[in-house]
């Protein structure tokens, strides 16, 4: 796997390389940029795995070099690593629109990046595998859920079991509730993965940021509290303002 940093300060550039050449030599490095105009005409070139991207890019950020080279149509790695020295929420929801596979904040912690880079290698595995056995992305059946699991595993579920799925250790993982587990199912993937995997499937509603419900189990809807209760689930949910107001427009058939 080869990978493609962006980051325009140099010292955090290069104790990532660093990191990553000591700590998984078998990893190829095919290039890096300082700033978003080098960046947008290196990456389509290059066509690297992995993007490690700084969000903070001086007159730019790592959104705007997302959102050109995919209105563009240019090639845009689909393992994602998001860098930054921002922790502030906002900030935070926006990079996991982009469905990162981690967000590292500044200064650069070697074992955290050791995590996200075992997880870019995991997952580029898996990719490699769905293409060579020609399995579909969305899963073996119609009916079924595929989930990645923290150790490598994966477990298939059956949709209509799955009663919510809630976004996880500050959008990192995925904890998949069940009718028929008494704990939650934890998933190595981010909540926008799971959210793309289940377009087909309109009865999984998202009602906030961090909250996919299964709407066959919608047991009612306070709109004044944004409260969801559920069957076979004792605690309510919470939606946010604009999945609130969502929900109560698809409840009323707008």
């Amino acid at each position: 796997m080869n990978y493609y940093i962006v980051e325009d300060q140099c010292d955090p550039r290069e104790l990532i390389q660093k990191y990553i050449q000591e700590d998984f030599p078998q990893l190829h490095l095919t290039g890096f940029a300082e700033n978003y105009t080098s960046a947008i005409k290196q990456i389509p070139t290059v066509q690297p795995n992995l993007l490690l991207l700084d969000i903070n890019l001086g007159s730019h950020d790592g959104f705007e070099l997302l959102d050109y080279l995919h209105n563009q149509g240019l090639y845009c790695p689909k393992l994602i690593i998001f860098i930054t020295a921002y922790v502030d929420s906002d900030r935070i929801l926006k990079a996991f629109e982009y469905y990162p596979l981690r967000y590292i904040t500044k200064p650069i912690d070697r074992k955290k990046l050791q995590i996200s880079i075992d997880q870019a290698i995991h997952q580029q595995n898996l990719m490699q595998s769905q293409v060579q056995d020609k399995i579909p992305i969305r899963g073996f059946h119609s009916n079924k859920l595929r989930v990645p699991k923290i150790k490598g595993e994966i477990e298939l579920l059956d949709l209509d079991q799955i009663l919510f799925l809630q976004s996880s250790h500050e959008g990192q993982l995925t904890k998949i509730y069940c009718t028929q587990h008494s704990n939650p199912i934890v998933s190595s993937r981010h909540l926008g993965y799971f959210k793309e995997l289940l377009l087909e499937h309109p009865q999984f509603f998202t009602v906030s940021q961090s909250i996919l419900v299964n709407l066959n189990y919608l047991k009612s809807y306070i709109h004044q509290s944004k409260t969801l209760i559920l069957h076979n689930w004792q605690d309510p949910i919470l939606a946010s303002r604009r999945g609130g107001e969502d929900l109560k427009r698809w409840l009323c058939g707008g």
